[in-house]
């Protein structure tokens, strides 16, 4: 056949689809594009499919043909098995009459399935399409598309052009078809926008004449717009009766109604009231009809704000005026529940923030810790003292990261705590050294009493009895002007423990006493001389605390004196516990075994393998899976410790490709990384790990994966 000059075969061809919406989605959607569900709903609902030609999508498709110099080109949408050309220029019989193919002979399929642009400069030599039926049924030889997308990123079909002879498609062209691709897309879009704009006029019709209420609107002279059927079964005019004609329910003794809530709705506010309105016929007395209803009248403005008719909502009340009054409870119930629920929302977004803020906390003391170590090399005793401040603090880190993985958790009280007999006297010192640097800042003085000697523990959480110290000792210094006194003590009474934290700062005002433990509440009048937070320490100070079966006070003060007091009170145990080994004192290992680590960030790998050859075990490290699997070959190490999340080769590949090696049948496989969901744990399995453990690991708990693998194995 003849195609704009140059012979070309009979053939269907042009697009299929694909849906690339974002990367990370993409990796979790394994089926094929084409029979996507939801982008095969995007299509549909468009009612593009089978659609007459529209001049707006030709002129698209004659300028491309026409600036690209190309013998055809159609806009095409792709169905399960087959594409519909929704505009084409040059296509040959009988394509261009039957305006679609099936997806057999297709090119465009290609573009769909790469999710961006697709070339062929000579599809007679391309290893991609070189079978392609097309080529020797039809001549085509070049082609250049682009896929088409919806606002929401579904991908519709194509804009392609192609020739007979080879192209060389040079970037002013594809610059043009791109451009010409992206008007395509509006123009769909304006469909789109169309289509919504028709169903909301017909869900608005609709819900109009569905509604048990009577919708009326009038114009400013009082004449009737519109009258749905609650209308004409409350008062008994039909539609037929009032368009077009002034409004029938106004009595004569109140021919003023009109006007008067043209006056109410003026400005633009809602004009409500229960009253007696005139209905067609008459009562059984004779006497015209009424009927008791509550009006809401608001004045609808045209584009310009010029307002020029009023909307009408009537409810009929006549039988029970009770029923009104109980709607107007449960409509300011329903507006109660609202802002109950944006507040919440709004606490959740403040709870995150406040998260975000307190996971820095700890990192003081760690910085501190680390540039110290610098100087105590040669002091056993005070590395051994530093290392408890790290351990606390990563502690702490660890923990408060959790909390934020699992917001909805927290928000809706449901922390859980991790118990252990806890020293009163380490949580009260950790807690001052999280603040030691804003006391420093601040140049107030810390004053600590308590006795060393006096046996105070519980059965808690350490972290979280931390946390509540912390708050109380972080708003005392909040609030308490430069080079003010914080005194916190600790001690027992009656079988509790007791922790009071003292300042002179501002105080709290009598009147904002009570709702002190409530969540994001500050003192307005003290806010000038506090150094920000949002409010929900002291919340949660009183949540953790009564989670460990104890009670927060705020103790009153006299007049004369300022700042503020408050007491935690907690079970206490009877006995103190016996002492743990610290690192140093724990046994070495009964064997020196091969280690391999796999870590593409050399700072763990490092830090990691220094580690576990000071527990006396021979390390090598690989920075990369590939790299791994090689050194576990040549090393055939007894553990290999691998990152999850690597670049290119991933762990989970690592893990899978290992099983496949008979050398390696031994070797015990452990996934280390910062994913800790239930939904990690299972994938590393699956893969092939024999444990997962979450970063950052603990020494303990790499002595017992060593347990395990001697175990396994028997000690030699």
């Amino acid at each position: 056949m003849n195609f704009g000059g140059r012979v070309f075969e009979p053939s269907p061809f042009f697009c299929q689809t694909t849906l690339r919406i974002a990367a990370k989605a993409s990796m979790n959607r394994t089926d094929d594009p084409i029979t996507d569900p939801l982008r095969l709903k995007a299509l549909r609902s468009l009612s593009l499919v089978d659609s007459p030609a529209e001049e707006s999508f030709d002129r698209i498709t004659r300028l491309a043909a026409r600036l690209l110099k190309c013998p055809a080109s159609v806009v095409t949408l792709i169905e399960e098995d087959r594409q519909f050309f929704k505009s084409c220029v040059g296509l040959p019989e009988p394509l261009a009459t039957l305006r679609g193919s099936p997806l057999s002979h297709s090119f465009c399929k290609l573009t769909v399935r790469a999710g961006k642009r697709f070339l062929i400069q000579d599809a007679r030599v391309d290893p991609r399409v070189v079978s392609h039926p097309a080529i020797e049924e039809y001549g085509i030889v070049s082609y250049a598309g682009f896929p088409i997308r919806t606002r929401s990123g579904e991908v519709l079909g194509t804009l392609c052009v192609v020739d007979v002879v080879p192209r060389e498609w040079t970037e002013d062209e594809l610059e043009t078809l791109r451009e010409l691709s992206a008007s395509v897309e509006s123009e769909i879009e304006l469909i789109a926008a169309a289509e919504r704009e028709r169903d909301h006029a017909r869900m608005f019709q609709t819900m109009i004449q569905a509604s048990p209420l009577s919708v009326i609107v009038i114009d400013t002279d009082g004449r009737v717009e519109l009258w749905n059927d609650a209308s004409e079964a409350i008062f008994g005019w039909t539609s037929a009766e009032v368009l077009g004609y002034p409004l029938p329910i106004i009595s004569e003794h109140k021919l003023d109604e009109c006007q008067r809530i043209c006056d109410a709705v003026g400005d633009g506010s809602v004009f409500r009231c229960v009253d007696t309105y005139r209905a067609k016929g008459e009562d059984a007395n004779g006497e015209k009809r009424t009927v008791h209803v509550n009006v809401s009248a608001v004045s609808l403005h045209r584009h310009d704000g010029y307002s020029d008719r009023i909307l009408l909502i009537i409810d009929d009340v006549s039988q029970s005026h009770a029923g009104t009054l109980e709607r107007e409870r449960l409509f300011r119930e329903l507006k109660i529940e609202k802002a109950l629920l944006s507040e919440m929302d709004e606490r959740k977004d403040r709870f995150l923030a406040l998260l975000a803020h307190e996971l820095r906390n700890p990192l003081t003391p760690i910085g501190n810790a680390v540039d110290l170590l610098r100087f105590a090399a040669e002091d056993p005793g005070q590395v051994h003292e530093i290392s408890t401040v790290l351990d606390s603090q990563v502690r702490q880190l660890v923990r408060l990261i959790d909390d934020l993985m699992d917001v909805s958790r927290i928000t809706r009280g449901r922390i859980g705590l991790q118990r252990e007999t806890v020293s009163i006297h380490e949580v009260v010192a950790n807690s001052c050294r999280a603040v030691d640097s804003l006391c420093s800042e601040m140049g107030h003085e810390l004053i600590r009493r308590s006795d060393p000697e006096e046996s105070l523990f519980v059965y808690g959480d350490y972290v979280r009895l931390t946390q509540v110290v912390t708050n109380l000792l972080n708003n005392a210094c909040k609030y308490t002007p430069r080079n003010g006194r914080i005194e916190i003590s600790c001690g027992h009474s009656k079988g509790q423990v007791q922790i009071t934290v003292k300042d002179n700062g501002v105080g709290i005002p009598p009147e904002h006493r009570t709702g002190i433990f409530e969540m994001f509440t500050q003192v307005e009048d003290t806010l000038k001389d506090s150094r920000g937070g949002l409010g929900i320490g002291l919340t949660l100070v009183k949540q953790l605390i009564e989670l460990h079966d104890g009670k927060v006070l705020l103790m009153d003060t006299d007049g004369a004196s300022t700042g503020s007091e408050f007491q935690i009170h907690l079970p206490r145990l009877d006995s103190k516990p016996k002492e743990e080994k610290t690192v140093a004192e724990e046994e070495g290992p009964k064997r020196r075994y091969r280690v391999l680590v796999v870590d593409d960030v050399p700072a763990i790998a490092k830090m990691f393998t220094m580690l576990v050859g000071a527990m006396g075990h021979e390390v090598n490290s690989a920075s990369s899976a590939p790299e791994g699997i090689e050194r576990a070959r040549e090393l055939q190490p007894d553990i290999v410790f691998s990152d999850i999340c690597m670049p290119g080769m991933d762990g989970y590949e690592l893990a899978r490709r290992f099983r496949s090696l008979s050398e390696l049948d031994s070797s015990m496989l452990i996934a280390m990384t910062g994913n800790g969901q239930p939904e990690d744990i299972r994938m590393a399995m699956e893969a092939g790990f024999d444990r997962h453990i979450t970063k950052p690991a603990s020494v303990q708990r790499l002595r017992e994966i060593f347990q395990e693998l001697e175990s396994r194995r028997g000690v030699e």
